[in-house]
């Protein structure tokens, strides 16, 4: 123990000898004291509640044990109140959960702190006097940027936003880390090589510039955004911003961003993920059967690890863009599900994969046993064990979370059982090929990292030492938790006294709920909040902006005249636009390679100036082919890649693929001559 160290616990042991009352004056009384009654107590949460209240952006029923504001916000710290929930917790020794239960030391710590007012529990995040940012002021440094910037640019460039978090008072210590966290989320949804973080404009730096191009995005992917958003506020400069950029709303608010652009669909949809595990290794350029044919990669196995219920086995691959780790999880640990029992032949329920971008951060993909891409892994197989409130593992931000600083190391037990299996039923030459010794593993694990953690520097600025610093769930956790009054009124841009005032003038608020905001330590929900946002607006006198309907998303099993796109554009319009299509198959007994010959033969597909691609990232259309069981139907669907919205589905009856191709192929090609048509037509009668 440090002398400093040493000093402390000497004062705290005073403290008790003097008797509460007196030590609850001289705290108030000497700001020294009190910081140093604070710094103590943050030290105690810190060590002792952290791991369950904030790690990692996860705070067990919402108590956020570092975030002084957040206390206050959910009950559990009410200032000056001896009988605050938090001190009947520790003191009754109900907390931390398992023990040991915290000191007397300890617990008189906190009882000071909480009698002193629970002041901010760090320095660094005393509040400090900002000037108000308000909508108007932030549209006008938009509107301002935006025309500094080249006028052949201006409709590539769209702005994201943190400024009610620092209007709220957000210390600067957690604006750094959402600073961090939208230069790291953008990155990751792009397939540009080069890494480019958001410009700051405001000396706050709390407006940040994209310009889409460098993320591969076009203004389809952003209105892809507008379409679920739904904070859009207008000010006097809205219509200028759009005039320039094309935009409809002046910006998109950063914490809503990564609570929603990180797990699907919206992650699916902004990265262009592909529907299953073998149309994703196509893209990446990994052939599994090759690989393993030839001994070209590495695996290994555990009994259990920290999200499977059963063993698991990973394998790495090399992909064009690095590496490509799959791991495969199990229902039990029985015959064909055991790893140990045969490393070559398995039967696994589900996989989760983690492949390099070609700017070197990570993207991530969810399967079911059958390959498919699904949004959650099913909670019997694999969960969040960090998380109990939570456990449910959405692909994106829960692989982030787990992967805060690359592939995740682990000893592999295999190896050791196949060498001393000299009578193995499988080829154990094979098997001690492809699962290599742990030195080698770890060789490439490290690189893996190394590479990841290069990528992040230069996204975010920001290298994760542990796991509660991963930026993206952190930002995330933030934007879902309850909402003080202050927060809400500076989410709808307003001070916390013109909101209250607004608010308490209004019975239509008061039935919609929002008078829970108004009574002393009020809060209300984020569910609760977001339900009638817009008529909150409306009734502030904050002039929302309805961009867009709800998103039309894919229909799988639609017809051409019910699908119509929402987000501003026709079917005929995007089809006389497309020029390139790529193809994705769900039943084995059509082969997209069967539908791209025939398209190819066809006069009238290279009339329309149309190419297939392979990845479906660069395509303007997908088409989606299925094949209901026990049946001769044939589906199709065509959609937009960046909103997945249908423009062309139908069916047709065939024997066979080889038969249902050319069927297809015409049909499709017939409805776009069609709706381009109509396209031109509605041009020339509007020149008329």
């Amino acid at each position: 123990m440090s002398p400093r160290e040493r000093k402390r616990l000497f004062s705290i042991s005073l403290l008790l000898i003097t008797g509460f009352a007196a030590v609850s004056n001289r705290v108030m009384s000497a700001d020294r004291d009190q910081r140093e009654v604070t710094t103590l107590a943050r030290e105690v949460l810190n060590r002792r509640c952290f791991t369950c209240h904030g790690a990692n952006g996860v705070a067990q029923k919402n108590v956020f044990i570092l975030d002084r504001d957040r206390l206050i916000t959910s009950g559990a710290v009410v200032p000056g109140n001896a009988s605050s929930l938090l001190l009947k917790m520790v003191d009754s020794d109900a907390m931390p959960p398992g023990g040991p239960p915290l000191s007397e030391i300890e617990k008189l710590t906190l009882r000071q702190w909480v009698l002193a007012g629970a002041p901010s529990l760090d320095d660094s995040r005393q509040r400090t006097t900002r000037p108000f940012l308000s909508e108007a002021a932030i549209a006008t440094a938009i509107r301002q940027d935006i025309l500094s910037q080249p006028a052949r640019s201006r409709s590539f460039i769209r702005y994201f936003s943190l400024a009610h978090l620092y209007n709220a008072g957000t210390p600067d210590t957690d604006l750094d880390s959402y600073r961090a966290a939208l230069g790291k989320l953008i990155n990751s949804l792009s397939w540009q090589r080069e890494i480019t973080r958001p410009a700051a404009i405001d000396a706050a730096q709390t407006i940040f510039r994209i310009d889409l191009r460098d993320y591969n995005w076009t203004a389809a992917t952003w209105n892809l955004l507008l379409a679920s958003y739904p904070y859009s506020l207008g000010a006097g400069d809205a219509s200028t911003i759009e005039r320039l950029s094309g935009a409809p709303v002046p910006y998109v608010r950063a914490d809503w961003f990564a609570a929603h652009a990180s797990v699907p669909p919206l992650y699916h949809d902004l990265l262009g993920l592909p529907r299953s595990v073998a149309e994703l290794e196509a893209m990446l350029g990994v052939d599994s059967r090759r690989d393993l044919a030839e001994e070209n990669i590495s695996r290994a196995a555990v009994r259990a690890s920290g999200v499977s219920q059963n063993n698991r086995l990973l394998e790495r691959h090399a992909s064009l863009y690095g590496a490509y780790w799959k791991s495969f999880d199990f229902r039990n640990s029985l015959d064909q599900q055991n790893v140990f029992q045969n490393p070559l032949s398995f039967d696994a329920a589900g996989s989760e994969i983690v492949f390099n971008l070609p700017n070197g951060l990570q993207a991530y993909f969810v399967a079911d046993g059958l390959g498919h891409r699904i949004s959650e892994a099913p909670v019997a197989i694999v969960s969040d064990r960090t998380n109990p409130d939570d456990p449910v593992i959405r692909n994106g931000r829960s692989c982030m979370s787990c992967h805060y600083d690359g592939v995740r190391g682990f000893r592999d037990e295999v190896r050791a059982v196949i060498s001393q299996n000299v009578a193995a039923p499988f080829d154990r030459e094979k098997a001690l090929a492809i699962y290599p010794p742990q030195e080698t593993l770890d060789r490439m694990i490290e690189r893996d990292r190394e590479r990841f953690r290069s990528a992040v520097t230069l996204a975010a600025s920001f290298v994760a030492k542990a796991p509660q610093q991963e930026p993206v769930n952190a930002l995330a956790r933030r934007f879902a938790a309850d909402l003080s009054v202050e927060e809400a009124a500076a989410e709808v841009g307003l001070d916390s006294a013109d909101f209250r005032e607004r608010v308490s003038r209004s019975t239509l608020l008061e039935t919609l709920g929002y008078g829970q905001l108004l009574v002393p330590g009020g809060a209300i929900k984020r569910d609760a909040w977001d339900k009638n946002f817009e008529q909150l607006a409306s009734e502030l006198r904050l002039n929302p902006i309805r961009a867009f309907t709800a998103p039309g998303r894919i229909a799988q099993t639609g017809t051409v005249n019910r699908v119509v796109s929402t987000l501003g554009i026709t079917r005929e319009s995007v089809l006389r636009a497309a020029r390139t299509i790529s193809i994705s198959s769900m039943t084995m007994f059509l082969k997209r390679d069967q539908l791209e010959d025939e398209l190819r033969k066809r006069p009238e597909f290279e009339a329309m100036g149309l190419a297939i691609v392979k990845d479906s990232s660069k395509a303007d259309l997908m088409i989606d082919l299925d094949r209901p069981v026990f049946t001769y139907t044939f589906t199709y669907s065509m959609s937009t890649v960046d909103t997945r919205v249908v423009v062309v589905s139908g069916k047709v009856i065939a024997f066979d693929g080889n038969l249902a191709a050319p069927l297809i192929a015409k049909e499709i090609l017939k409805q776009m001559q069609m709706l381009r048509g109509e396209a031109i037509k509605k041009d020339n009668k509007t020149k008329e």
